[in-house]
């Protein structure tokens, strides 16, 4: 597992957002793609279609998608290579067990999300403030918003 790091360049932005995601949650999604951010956010969109039924994109331009079951907060930046995307799921509510969501979860969102690996894109996984995939680590010390 390969730890990620961040440039003061990205205090206060989106990549700070994404980089604290990683370090608070214990499931996250990787994707490392070759173009601009908004194409590999249509990628993931196109992938895994429910998440843009209901999704709400912040000023800082985090992306939450709300499904029956859970929420799914996301955000996408640049690097020199491409672009780079973290997905992570959360409850509904603070007391909600995650096993009323987590097929949910794996049907809707990681699957399909995961067949874009070979497509163009590197899935990979991580949490608890570490990620699978050495190249999207080092990727992510040169992201940009």
């Amino acid at each position: 597992m390969f730890s990620l790091t961040i440039g003061a360049h990205a205090h206060g932005t989106r990549i700070e957002s994404l980089y604290r995601l990683v370090d608070a949650s214990g499931l996250v999604i990787t994707i490392q793609g070759p173009g601009d951010p908004a194409g590999t956010a249509g990628a993931v969109f196109a992938a895994a279609p429910r998440l843009s039924d209901d999704h709400e994109v912040r000023e800082n331009g985090m992306i939450v998608s709300t499904l029956a079951q859970f929420r799914v907060l996301w955000g996408v930046v640049g690097h020199p290579g491409g672009s780079l995307a973290i997905l992570t799921p959360f409850s509904l509510y603070e007391t909600q067990d995650r096993r009323d969501w987590i097929s949910h979860f794996i049907r809707d969102v990681l699957d399909p999300v995961k067949a874009l690996d070979g497509r163009g894109f590197r899935v990979g996984g991580g949490g608890n403030g570490t990620v699978s995939d050495s190249a999207f680590a080092s990727a992510f010390a040169y992201a940009y918003v």
